[in-house]
């Protein structure tokens, strides 16, 4: 792993099949819970190419790579958690996967949606102030946001572990357009996380966590090309 945090983007439009049996009887549970068939499908696709990459960073097989789940239902490498961190997330559309040798890392992704209205879901998220403000805001602009806000906030909190299990109100994050940052989060001590915008036309994203790189490369996720690399491995 050349870098200290690498960030991997999948389209599930041009995912293909999944390999089901890359996944572990917990994560095949998981999926099978699932009650629509695309959700199902997505939790595949971004579970086997999560497995495939930390594979490949590990040495081991992707079957192999000991994916446990511990506190507030984080995932981690048992064994391994002290050398590598991983965060994934996926919209409709999109998959992210963060995986950090620097520590603990967090990311978050939602496609951007003309027609939503997120109204309802500002004060559960913002505190008073902010949220006073979004409502005065036409809705295209509050929601875009809106979805700032939010993947930022996310993407912090998974960084520190909790997920929205802490307080979204309790800690703030920048609505600028674009750019990186450094968020103070107590939880219950003080963590200073660095905090990136990863956002397209289509999408809203963010990554957070500690020693992250001032402009993270974003790379596409190409399954055939990992598989032939695997293939020829275990030749």
């Amino acid at each position: 792993m050349s870098e200290p945090v690498e960030i991997w983007e999948i389209s599930f439009d041009e995912a293909g099949e999944v390999d089901w049996q890359l996944l572990d009887p917990r994560e095949t549970a998981a999926a099978d819970a699932f009650i629509h068939a695309d959700d199902r499908y997505r939790y595949g696709v971004i579970h086997s190419a999560l497995r495939l990459r930390l594979s490949e960073l590990l040495g081991m097989s992707a079957e192999a790579v000991p994916i446990v789940v511990g506190a507030h239902g984080r995932p981690f490498v048992a064994g391994r958690a002290a050398e590598i961190d991983f965060n994934l997330s996926h919209s409709r559309r999109t998959g992210l996967i963060a995986i950090s040798k620097a520590g603990t890392v967090g990311v978050d992704v939602e496609d951007r949606d003309v027609a939503a209205d997120y109204s309802e879901m500002i004060d559960t998220i913002f505190e008073q102030h902010e949220a006073v403000c979004l409502h005065r805001l036409e809705r295209s602009v509050r929601n875009d946001l809106f979805l700032r806000g939010w993947t930022r906030k996310e993407a912090v909190a998974k960084a520190v572990g909790t997920g929205f299990l802490l307080d979204p109100k309790l800690f703030q994050v920048p609505l600028d357009d674009s750019g990186s940052w450094t968020v103070s989060v107590r939880s219950p001590m003080t963590r200073r996380l660095a905090l990136i915008d990863l956002s397209s036309d289509a999408r809203a994203a963010a990554v957070a966590g500690v020693a992250l790189p001032a402009r993270p490369r974003v790379r596409r996720f190409r399954f055939e090309r990992t598989l032939r690399a695997r293939a020829a491995a275990t030749r």
